[in-house]
């Protein structure tokens, strides 16, 4: 089952987040990016970004650098596996910044969730009977209402 679902600046950071950027040609990537959270209180959360590039949807994801959640920039580290001028990194780029801006995709390219709750990762599969939320933005019932604050 495919729930479309509009992908966000709030989804794309709400801790466990997969999606893929495509172009009308047939080419696409695949990312994932995952909060981790501080054993130190005073230490604020960070995100790290990773790319598909093996068979495995699950677990064949290379490091890319981590994620700027107010600008949306991408800072590649020590440990990052592809240069700032490969592809896959300038294609992330190019969609954090239209996202960031809350702007429009040119005609043919895009970017769409894989279907799983941003926040907690589990597959959403029940897209009618949720009012205008949940859902309709990336997250399942349980999540929403955590984010929600009920």
């Amino acid at each position: 089952m495919t729930i479309d679902f509009p992908v966000t600046r709030e989804w794309i950071i709400a801790g466990n987040a997969i999606f893929t950027v495509y172009n009308g040609k047939g080419e696409h990537y695949t990312y994932k990016v995952k909060r981790k959270d501080s054993d130190n209180p005073v230490r604020p959360p960070v995100w790290f970004v990773s790319v598909l590039t093996g068979p495995d949807n699950f677990e064949d994801y290379t490091y890319l650098g981590c994620l700027n959640v107010t600008s949306g920039a991408i800072r590649l580290t020590r440990a990052s596996r592809l240069s700032p001028e490969s592809k896959p990194v300038k294609v992330i780029e190019w969609a954090l910044r239209i996202v960031w801006a809350a702007g429009a995709f040119p005609e043919g390219y895009g970017i769409k969730g894989e279907g799983r709750c941003g926040r907690c990762g589990r597959r959403l599969t029940h897209p009618d009977g949720v009012a205008d939320n949940g859902y309709r933005r990336g997250f399942g019932p349980e999540c929403w209402n955590k984010i929600c604050g009920a």
